[in-house]
């Protein structure tokens, strides 16, 4: 008989103060932001449009009430992108407590279904 209990799960990780702006789309455009030295490079590397790259940041900076990344416009000197003091610090501690999470998730998964449980 085949087993009726599931073998797999999905969580979502969202921080926020008002609205839930902040989850895995923003930690990663931050990181990859860090990572590449230039928003652009980063939600290009995600094959995320401009547009919502930047809507998705905007919409976490107003919710948080911090600017996350500072933006140097192009020109001779080229642009560039990098996460201010409380940008590193936001992403530092979503990391964390998300990883934090999946493991609390997962163990309460196996537990509750005998499986191991692949996110």
């Amino acid at each position: 008989m085949k087993s009726y209990l599931p073998k797999h799960f999905d969580f979502r990780v969202r921080v926020f103060m008002e609205e839930p702006d902040f989850g895995k789309g923003v930690a990663q455009l931050l990181s990859l932001t860090r990572e590449k030295g230039s928003l652009s490079a980063a939600y290009k590397s995600m094959g995320m449009a401009a547009s919502k790259a930047w809507k998705i940041l905007n919409r976490a900076e107003a919710d948080l009430g911090v600017k996350l990344v500072e933006r140097k416009s192009g020109g001779k000197q080229g642009g560039g992108s990098h996460l201010t003091p409380e940008g590193e610090d936001i992403l530092n501690r979503y990391e964390n407590f998300q990883k934090e999470v999946a493991e609390a998730v997962k163990r309460s998964f196996i537990k509750n279904f005998g499986n191991s449980g692949e996110s």
